[in-house]
């Protein structure tokens, strides 16, 4: 059983790592962007920067983007919480040693996954629509619109919440489809099939092969 999206599914998903992986230039809205929109912002003009420095080693050194998304993507997701929701009720029923290792094996598969597809992608154009904010001011929607030239236009949806002063990601929804609920389905049938210790095994297995 498949334990990622189909390839189609996995590319529209990989949104999430490659807009940023790709560096697109940002196309200026009216008003100053608000604070989590500014967090996208910055990860866009780091690694914008640095695939035009090192395009040639982008191109050739699959490790190399790995490195790239641990160090400049990873610290602004909440890989926890994003744990917690695909796994649902099991992340409830689940001991602490296993909450860990799932969230980092997890953590590990999407890199993996969206980092192999970079080379799938050409050339973006971004631009910021109005960001929804929660009451309390703690919960954010960045909404952004990708434009590419052959293809219609595509709305990402960045869902992220304040966490010690942070604002950190923990969903993206593209054209309406959400990594978590995708993701959750998936893993459900999973644990339903080998067990939550099964899945585990499953996701380090698949991380450790070659990409």
């Amino acid at each position: 059983m498949k334990l990622i999206p189909g390839k189609d599914m996995a590319l529209r998903l990989g949104i999430f790592l490659l807009l940023m992986m790709l560096g697109a230039p940002l196309v200026a809205t009216p008003g100053e962007l608000a604070p989590p929109q500014q967090v996208v912002e910055q990860i866009s003009n780091q690694l914008h920067q640095v695939l035009n420095s090192d395009r040639d080693r982008l191109q050739r050194d699959p490790g190399y983007i790995y490195q790239l998304a641990n160090e400049i993507l990873v610290p602004h997701v909440d890989f926890p919480r994003v744990s917690s929701l695909v796994l649902g009720k099991y992340w409830r029923r689940a001991t602490p040693q296993q909450r860990e290792q799932f969230s980092q094996e997890f953590q590990r598969l999407l890199v993996r996954t969206y980092s192999t597809a970079f080379h799938q992608f050409g050339d973006w154009e971004i631009r910021y629509m109005p960001v929804r904010m929660s009451e309390d001011g703690a919960r954010a929607v960045v909404r952004i619109k990708v434009s590419r030239p052959t293809a219609e236009p595509v709305e990402v949806l960045y869902h992220m919440h304040l966490k010690e002063g942070e604002w950190l990601a923990y969903d993206v929804k593209v054209d309406g489809i959400s990594l978590i609920t995708n993701y959750r389905s998936t893993f459900s049938k999973e644990i339903r099939r080998v067990g939550m210790d099964g899945l585990i095994d499953k996701l380090s297995s698949m991380n450790g092969q070659p990409a």
